[in-house]
């Protein structure tokens, strides 16, 4: 006997496009419930900034977009500019001590470290290349 066609059967499988039909709906809603949560949070965390602006007011998603924007765009400006010369001095810093640490490896064995060597080790003189740094 030859199998049955399953389209012409009563319980047959859902076509991907049924699924699809299906599914949408369920995938929108939580779509939905997540962007309407995120801005109950902003409600939540910049309500003192909405309510000088007009405390009685009932706001709406989009004001609470607009005014999260605006808050975030103040708080950017009043934010510390990184000046050339510290993103320098971190650099030096971060060669000056790539510079011990090859000192420190180079100097023997690491059998032969021991807490002493270490403590006279970071007193030793600089490489010539790092002369200019404080010592640490």
């Amino acid at each position: 006997m030859a199998p049955s066609n399953t389209r012409d059967s009563p319980i047959s499988m859902p076509s991907t496009r049924d699924r699809h039909k299906l599914r949408k709906p369920a995938v929108e809603k939580m779509r939905r419930d997540r962007i309407n949560g995120c801005i109950e949070q902003l409600k939540v965390l910049l309500e003192e900034e909405f309510h000088e602006r007009d405390p009685n007011a009932k706001l709406e998603k989009a004001d609470v977009l607009e005014m999260t924007v605006g808050f975030l765009k103040r708080q950017l400006r009043l934010r510390p500019r990184v000046s050339v010369d510290h993103v320098a001095a971190h650099g030096d810093g971060y060669s000056r001590c790539w510079e011990e640490t090859l000192h420190f490896l180079s100097t023997g064995s690491l059998e032969e470290v021991t807490p002493l060597r270490l403590r006279n080790t970071h007193d030793a003189p600089a490489l010539s290349t790092a002369s200019s740094f404080p010592p640490l």
